[in-house]
């Protein structure tokens, strides 16, 4: 009768130990960032790297709008749709279904931590503002719903696929995350820090729920 030697059995009780320390700082972080968020208007470093992103970017806004546009209803269904149709080809029914876990974890989350945070908007003294919106800064729910779409599928493609498929697959889906990001700092709607902390936040998610694949 084989059996598994104490050696590799706590080697590999050692690991999972650590894979748990790892989840516990990463959550860890997220909180004590989005304590920050609600305590600081702005983290160092945003206005000048604002600044660096609007002076790349195009002069005309309406790109942005348009990609802007695509993280509100009703077309954020159509992402939801199409990330769920990819994760039952990669993953089957369990990870369709805990596609739209992630969708709805983010939703619910953007909902309701803005008004708990309160981090204004971006001022137009202070870097470019295309127009003036209602609502708080972080955070960013244009970020948590890429996350939680294109976010997951990156992390989906980066665990149970191999390969070409597997490349190409989170250097799309890590594009469609930059591009949501370029557009959003170039309307001034939010911080880089705002962007940043929001998707840290849905990848997170993402890759507690894909560990349940």
């Amino acid at each position: 009768m084989n059996c598994i030697p104490a050696t590799s059995f706590l080697r590999r009780k050692e690991v999972m130990g650590l894979k748990e320390k790892i989840w516990f700082a990463l959550f860890a972080l997220a909180l004590l960032l989005t304590f920050a968020a609600g305590r600081l208007p702005y983290f160092p470093g945003d206005v000048v790297l604002a600044k660096l992103v609007q002076s790349l970017m195009p002069a005309s806004t309406g790109w942005a709008q348009w990609v802007s546009s695509t993280g509100k209803s009703p077309w954020c269904l159509l992402l939801l749709a199409i990330t769920v149709i990819l994760s039952f080809r990669i993953a089957g029914t369990r990870g369709a279904l805990l596609s739209l876990a992630s969708f709805a974890g983010m939703w619910i989350l953007g909902l309701y931590l803005g008004s708990w945070v309160a981090r204004p908007r971006p001022a137009p003294d202070l870097i470019r503002v295309a127009q003036q919106l209602t609502g708080y800064s972080f955070p960013s729910v244009h970020a948590l719903v890429y996350a939680s779409t294109f976010g997951f599928l990156a992390v989906l493609f980066a665990v149970k696929t191999s390969g070409p498929q597997r490349l190409s697959g989170i250097v799309i889906c890590g594009a469609m995350v930059l591009l949501g990001f370029a557009a959003r700092l170039a309307l001034g709607a939010h911080w880089p820090s705002d962007l940043l902390l929001s998707s840290f936040i849905g990848f997170l998610w993402a890759a507690l729920l894909v560990r349940f694949i």
